[in-house]
């Protein structure tokens, strides 16, 4: 394994003489440190491995906000940085919307994609009715703001409706800003440009992402096969890398 930098972007690489190259998008709070089990496993089946730590998380700190474009430029740079060609693409959780921006440019040569734990639809409707029924349960509590221990309060409300991500974000207001900026796009139209091969892996314990997002997505990639699987939760790839592994193995060519 090497540890290297490139366009102020941490990364490692592991296994750099196979031929077969995956790239690993970690999630929100993630890192290249978080992923090092699969690569592990992967190197069995000679893959190339390569991990950045995105912007904000791990050991690419660039304070700065952050739009869904932006990362989407940061990524395509890296990318050709390292001159990636024909590499597989597996991203998970939050960073699925910068690998469909990835994916649908002309100039970057993905052969495969791997979605993993990744249905983050964002729905105008479905947005705007969650802040309307929030905004009906904390009205009789309004009065509470005012006291001295209301942000104590609405860390715990924020956990209760799993929301952790906004709330660690809440501690930089430049991160809070990027984190907003990422949940409110909506790539629906373009997900349905997606034309290669695509692999969606859902665990039936994920709280995070409805499978209602995973059928949608199967039926709107045209060349897409949806695996769903038992007894496992969001964070796959730290709690079981070996299933996750196994399941990418068998059902990409």
């Amino acid at each position: 394994m090497q540890e290297k930098i490139i366009n102020k972007i941490n990364y490692k690489i592991f296994w750099e003489n196979n031929s077969k190259i995956i790239l690993v998008l970690h999630g929100w709070w993630g890192s290249s440190d978080s992923w090092i089990k699969v690569w592990e496993l992967l190197e069995k089946a000679w893959f190339c491995v390569i991990i950045p730590d995105l912007p904000w998380f791990w050991k690419t700190i660039l304070e700065e906000v952050f739009t869904l474009d932006k990362y989407d430029e940061t990524v395509e740079n890296f990318c050709k940085k390292l001159w990636l060609k024909d590499f597989i693409l597996l991203w998970h959780s939050n960073w699925w919307a910068i690998s469909v921006k990835l994916t649908n440019r002309k100039n970057i040569s993905i052969s495969k994609l791997i979605l993993n734990n990744s249905a983050w639809i964002r729905n105008k409707k479905s947005t705007n009715l969650k802040r309307k029924i929030l905004k009906i349960i904390i009205k009789p509590f309004k009065f509470l703001t005012k006291l001295p221990f209301w942000a104590k309060i609405k860390s715990l409300f924020y956990r209760a409706i799993w929301w952790q991500d906004y709330l660690k974000s809440l501690e930089n207001p430049l991160l809070k800003q990027t984190y907003l900026n990422m949940i409110s796009s909506d790539l629906q139209e373009e997900i349905k440009n997606i034309d290669i091969e695509t692999l969606l892996i859902w665990w039936k314990l994920d709280t995070y992402t409805p499978i209602e997002d995973w059928v949608w997505m199967s039926k709107n990639i045209s060349n897409s096969k949806l695996v769903t699987l038992e007894n496992e939760k969001h964070w796959i790839h730290l709690n079981n890398p070996k299933l996750l592994v196994e399941t990418i193995l068998e059902n990409i060519k």
